[in-house]
Formats: structure tokens, C-alpha cells, sequence
């Protein structure tokens, strides 16, 4: 494994940049991550150690994330699916095991479903197919903070819509709390803009795109007690990809990464490497949603027809 080296490129006009960790002798495809809305190239390090003895670990900040250039709500999460398909062409990685978190789930699941032949598997962390009204109360609460530039409130309005209600249990919940209000109420400057504009892109999203996801292993995961892309929404998301794994991360919320870091960093580098699952007990027992649709879909038919029977009968 060798030192971390960040590269910069520009995607039609727009600079971009990546931290790579380069292993030598991997025993699995690299591993690339496309973090949340208010995340870096640097904000997975504490998971990333056990990957990088496995992989190489390719981190991306897309255009309006962490210290690329600024990017208007206007451009969408198909545009950054192109960007991020420029960093596969651009580092020559061929298939890569990608891992997506919340904001950056748009952007994995339109490369999975536009290139599956450059995605060995696929790990949406926080995935939905619409965001729920109630979550995108919360979100537009947060954008309202931002464009007033209050960053107390913001502070505020993002542990609101980010975190379960405090009756739920959540592990280090205390700490992360004072975690994110401390990052939110931080921003100054332009940093205001680049925030409105990524959460003005997720309330105007309309949604996964249809014809879903086929020929590649998936995993979607979330908290048991994600109050934002809740595990209902989680698991639609989920039956949308041919043969996915849908699973829940006990006593966490939205921030599984942050909440329960050693566990989901485990978690990923079982799922990037092949391994069962099964024995993790700090998940909620493994779903199959899509083979459930699947079922529901061929007998559907079926129903119909022994209906008409009967009634000829």
C-alpha cells in the first residue's frame, strides 16, 4: 500500500479532483467512493484502512463537492455520473467495486445502469427511489438556513433532518450530534452557495431513473432508523436492482458511517471481497426485495387468470 496522492482533471470545464491510495497487490477491484452531499475526498479515512490492505481506494470530489469547482443546481446527477464516469476512463481502472452514499447514489446507480460492464459490485449506502415529503421538509429548512447564511440555524436544521428523533437508539449519538453541528455551523463564504446548490439538486431530483439495474451484485444498506431515505424507501430502491442484497444497520440512522464506523467498514470489505454476510450481527436479517418483486411480477398473471376462470366457472 502506498501514500495517498490527490489528481486533479477537468470535466467539460469543470475541475474535479481524487484522492487515490494505491495498492500493489490487490486482492479485489478498486474500490470507489462517492460520498454525501456535504463530504470530501477525506471523509471516509476512518473506514478506508482495512480497504486500502485489499484494494486500491479511489475517493472522488465531483464537481461541487469538497474542493472542486462549483457546481449549479441547474446541472443534474446525470451530469455527475458522466464526471464520474470520466475518472474510471481517466485512471484506466476497468471494473471497480463502487460504493455511494445518500447524494452520491443518483450518481452510482445511473453509471451501474448506463455502464454495468464497468461496475464489478455495487454498494448504495442510504439509497431511495423519491425522497419522502417529510425528508424534503427538512431539506428545503436547510436551504432556507443556507440562503439566509445563518449557519447556526443550518447547524441546526441538518442534525433535524439528518438524524433519527433523539427517542430512537442510535449509538454515539452524543458525538456525532456535536460531530455535524460543528462541520454545518463551520461553513463561511462561497461555502454557503456550493451547500444551497448540492441541496437544492437533491430536492429537485425526480427520482432513480426507470428500467433499473441488472448483471451486477448489489448491496443497499441503510440505518434502522433512517428517518430520511427510510428503510421502506430503501428496500424500493433496492427491488429495482436484479438480485441486490437489502439490509439494515442496527442502532444508526442516516449516518451508519459515522455512527457505526468499524462495523460498515467491515461490512464493505465483505460485500467488495465475496464474502457471506450472514454472520454480521449488528445487521437486521438479509433481504432479496428484487427476487420478491420478481415473484410478485410472474404471478401476477396467474391471478388474473385463475379470476377469469372462476368466473366462467
Amino acid at each position: 500500500m502506498t501514500a495517498a496522492q490527490v489528481q486533479r482533471f477537468v470535466f467539460e470545464g469543470l475541475g474535479y479532483q481524487c484522492r487515490i491510495v494505491e495498492n500493489p497487490a490487490p486482492r479485489t477491484e478498486p474500490i470507489v467512493i462517492v460520498g454525501g452531499a456535504f463530504q470530501n475526498i477525506y471523509s471516509y479515512r476512518r473506514l478506508e484502512g482495512p480497504w486500502a490492505e485489499a484494494a486500491t481506494v479511489i475517493s472522488v470530489d465531483l464537481p461541487g463537492s469538497g474542493a472542486s469547482d462549483p457546481l449549479p443546481a441547474a446541472y443534474g446527477f446525470d451530469f455527475l455520473s458522466g464526471v464520474l464516469a470520466d475518472v474510471l476512463d481517466r485512471l484506466a481502472l476497468g471494473k471497480v467495486n463502487l460504493y455511494a452514499v445518500s447524494y452520491g447514489v443518483p450518481v452510482a446507480y445511473h453509471l451501474a445502469q448506463d455502464h454495468p460492464d464497468r461496475v464489478a459490485r455495487l454498494a448504495l449506502m442510504g439509497a431511495a427511489s423519491l425522497y419522502p415529503p417529510e425528508g424534503l421538509r427538512g431539506l428545503r429548512a436547510m436551504a432556507d438556513a443556507l440562503a439566509s447564511a445563518d449557519s447556526d440555524d443550518y447547524a441546526r436544521r441538518s442534525v433535524a433532518a439528518l438524524m433519527a428523533p433523539a427517542d430512537r437508539p442510535v449509538r454515539n449519538r452524543a458525538a456525532v450530534t456535536r460531530l455535524l453541528a460543528r462541520d454545518m455551523s463551520a461553513i463561511t463564504g462561497a461555502a454557503f452557495d456550493r451547500h444551497l446548490a448540492s441541496t437544492r439538486r437533491v430536492i429537485d431530483w425526480q427520482g432513480l431513473p426507470p428500467g433499473g439495474i441488472t448483471g451486477i451484485p448489489a448491496l443497499c444498506f441503510t440505518g434502522e432508523h433512517d428517518t430520511l431515505t427510510r428503510p421502506d424507501l430503501g428496500r424500493e430502491a433496492a427491488s429495482t436492482i436484479e438480485g441486490s442484497v437489502f439490509t439494515l444497520v442496527r442502532e444508526t440512522d442516516h449516518l451508519p458511517a459515522l455512527e457505526r464506523h468499524r462495523e460498515v467498514s467491515q461490512l464493505l470489505l465483505r460485500f467488495f471481497t465475496g464474502q457471506s454476510l450472514e454472520a454480521l450481527d449488528f445487521l437486521t436479517p438479509l433481504e432479496h426485495p428484487s427476487a420478491i418483486e420478481k415473484a410478485r411480477a410472474d404471478f401476477a398473471p396467474l391471478g388474473h387468470q385463475a379470476v377469469r376462470s372462476g368466473a366462467a366457472w
